[in-house]
């Protein structure tokens, strides 16, 4: 029941598809901004690649699990999310879908302070360091205003 209401909702919101080269992982539906916060609704199809941890440029975000669970690497090990997940700018984490127990997407609602205060970037092993490397910002801070609907976009998965 409640897969078929999200895909409903996302079918009329607008989509953006993030992907590792042509691989896309997550789908990300704009909801709305209240109050300075921005709120999106995501649809793991993927575990975020495998390129090491990173951190978001808000002070904080928090995510609900709508259905699905999920493991999440952090830099103290691995655990797992099935409600909540809270952030703050300086958490470094990489989402890992439990493919092997059945779990091939994952939904949430995830929120976050709308403007950013920092760069983002990924925590990478290079021989005998960790290295953070800064990721490019978008240049496009209201992409929802010109994106296909969920339903209209290529890219999307099949639900």
């Amino acid at each position: 029941m409640i897969r078929r209401i999200l895909s409903a909702l996302s079918n009329r919101l607008p989509c953006r598809i993030i992907s590792d080269g042509d691989r896309p992982y997550l789908e990300r539906y704009y909801l709305f901004t209240i109050f300075g916060v921005r709120f999106y609704l995501h649809r793991f199809v993927r575990s975020d690649p495998d390129r090491g941890c990173h951190d978001h440029p808000w002070p904080w975000a928090l995510s609900l699990i709508l259905r699905g669970w999920y493991w999440e690497e952090r830099r103290s090990g691995i655990r797992t999310v099935r409600r909540l997940n809270w952030l703050t700018g300086d958490t470094f984490h990489r989402v890992i879908l439990p493919e092997d127990r059945g779990v091939h997407e994952v939904w949430t609602v995830f929120a976050h302070r709308a403007r950013r205060v920092k760069l983002w970037g990924f925590l990478r092993n290079e021989g005998f360091q960790t290295v953070y490397r800064v990721h490019a910002p978008s240049t496009d801070e209201a992409w929802w205003t010109t994106a296909p609907k969920g339903r209209d976009e290529p890219r999307r998965m099949p639900i």
